[in-house]
């Protein structure tokens, strides 16, 4: 285990250190003393590519090649090298909206260090994870080629790759605020909040050129101040601003937006924000039942307000100073301007404002105020995907190929989920360390539930009942993935036709934190096609 204390060593450095504000690097002064040091010659000069730059990028580009993060954090530091050779951009400013964050947000140290001409060790894992959104883009996305199709693509992979988490597995901070996942967290580990799943889809679209952006409906009385409340994301695809529900896992049917079709199961075209706001009916749809209304009506929605993504790399002047650089095969948005986003939402109808979306800016907040506690949890969680196997370290390779889309055969997800799962005789041995055999056996539950979720694309119901059931569910009690696994029973069944078994499925527990989306997809089901839930009995006693 040498190998594993060395990669969980790195890690831990990487995630503890980075959150706390020591970030290690080569340091180079702030963009302004740059600037000022930099004659009238040096300053209309070209960005340019060297050796330093090429390196980093080649190694960007295949850091699937590698295991953990430290070949991200020396792409970082290749770069922090390259800047230096660099004009600064002298036509950059900060983004407009950065000014309508709350006072404290607004000094964080990532924000006031936007402009500075230098990366960090979190801007490496900030890279690792535009890559990995990249990869996944490009296959979850599908073969259609119109915005909106694929927009419900994405949406439909982050619902059934990240898990929605229950209060108990929740982590709350010593300040009481309950812990936001990253998106690197959220995709490596493949669970998280609502706000957790909302914000990886917001990336998402944002590496297909979607603009995209948290709905809030107003939930204050009458005269008081506006209290806004996030209940959806919104796509603007021509106009229009397409609704989906992260908490439900559904977009929010159209009219004539629901039907079954053979080998998918329900088929979801999503409304718009102003048929929505039009017509209340659409709305009662996600009723799970009458005693369970949806929490918002159509009068909500005639004046929302909406928050675009704009975490501090994505605005800063390093990242838009490599993008300009990035061409064809390297293609990768790791910046964006959210005012001209904004402009842009303003347009549609119903809508009052656009503003920062302060999540991001808080988990960043997290990570200042209580970074060491905030490392170690994330370090215990990451360690599983760390344990190597020979040479290998397999979940690890596995997470990443399934980012990729490489999910079977040879040297595929597929492949290394099963050497990740070592034999129960190993693990039983006796031969090893009390917590060497906890990470070793959670990692095997891990590959097992990612291997049910690859057996569910395929449509192999032996393989994944086996994988979900035996090997996941039932491996050991107060199973952490029971949620993902009855709604991945669910959604393989729908695509098998076996709506019954869905349905069973869908209502089988009521304790989830997805029950709500699983009651209303079941009710779906019985109105299109009839079917009724199984019906269980008990085993005779003994």
């Amino acid at each position: 285990m040498v190998r594993l204390g060395a990669m969980i060593f790195i890690v831990f450095i990487s995630l503890c250190l980075t959150a706390v504000g020591c970030r290690p690097g080569t340091q180079t002064g702030s963009a302004g003393k740059s600037q000022a040091s930099t004659d009238t010659a040096g300053q209309t000069a070209t960005l340019h590519r060297d050796e330093l730059f090429e390196i980093a990028i080649s190694n960007l580009n295949r850091l699937y090649q590698f295991e953990g993060t430290e070949m991200a954090l020396q792409v970082a530091d290749r770069l922090d090298q390259w800047i230096k050779t660099q004009p600064p951009l002298t036509d950059w400013t900060p983004d407009p909206l950065l000014q309508k964050l709350p006072p404290d947000l607004a000094q964080l140290k990532a924000v006031k260090e936007l402009g500075e001409l230098r990366f960090t060790r979190d801007d490496g894992i900030f890279l690792q994870t535009a890559v990995w959104l990249r990869d996944i883009a490009g296959w979850a996305r599908g073969e259609q080629p119109d915005e909106l199709s694929r927009a419900i693509e994405l949406f439909d992979w982050v619902v059934i790759n990240v898990q929605l988490d229950s209060q108990e597995r929740m982590i709350r901070l010593p300040s009481g605020q309950l812990l936001i996942h990253t998106p690197w967290e959220t995709l490596l580990l493949g669970h998280g909040t609502v706000f957790d799943r909302a914000w990886v889809y917001l990336l998402l679209c944002r590496q297909e050129g979607l603009d995209a952006a948290v709905v809030a409906v107003n939930r204050a009385a009458a005269g008081a101040p506006p209290l806004w409340e996030v209940f959806a994301v919104g796509v603007l695809i021509n106009g229009e601003l397409y609704l989906f529900e992260p908490a439900l896992g559904v977009p929010i049917p159209a009219k004539d937006g629901l039907k079954v079709e053979k080998g998918k199961g329900l088929v979801i075209r999503p409304a718009t924000l102003r048929e929505l706001a039009a017509d209340d009916s659409l709305l009662r749809r996600l009723d799970a039942d009458p005693r369970n209304p949806y929490r918002v009506k159509a009068e909500d929605l005639r004046e929302v307000m909406l928050y675009v993504e704009g975490s501090p790399p994505y605005l800063s002047r390093r990242m838009e100073m490599v993008q300009k650089m990035l061409a064809g095969t390297e293609s990768l948005v790791i910046t964006t301007h959210p005012s001209e986003i904004a402009e842009r939402l303003r347009q549609t109808r119903h809508v009052k404002d656009v503003e920062l979306w302060v999540v991001p800016y808080e988990a960043e907040q997290q990570r200042e105020t209580f970074g060491q506690q905030i490392g170690q949890h994330i370090l215990r969680e990451v360690m599983p995907y760390l344990a190597p196997v020979g040479e290998v370290v397999p979940l690890w390779r596995g997470r990443v190929l399934h980012f990729r889309g490489d999910l079977v055969g040879e040297e595929s997800a597929a492949y290394y989920y099963q050497l990740a799962r070592p034999p129960e005789r190993l693990l039983a041995s006796g031969n090893l360390a009390p917590d060497q055999e906890a990470i070793l056996n959670r990692a095997k539950i891990n590959a097992s539930y990612w291997l049910g979720i690859l057996a569910l694309y395929q449509g192999n119901r032996k393989s994944a009942e086996d994988y979900f059931i035996k090997r996941t569910a039932l491996s050991e009690p107060d199973s952490p993935w029971e949620s993902g696994v009855l709604y991945a029973l669910g959604r393989l069944n729908e695509k098998l036709g076996d709506y019954s078994r869905a349905i069973t499925a869908y209502r089988s527990e009521m304790q989830l934190p997805n029950r709500y989306g699983n009651l209303v997809r079941a009710k779906w089901l019985e109105e299109l096609t009839g079917a009724k839930p199984l019906e269980i009995k008990e085993s005779p006693q003994e």
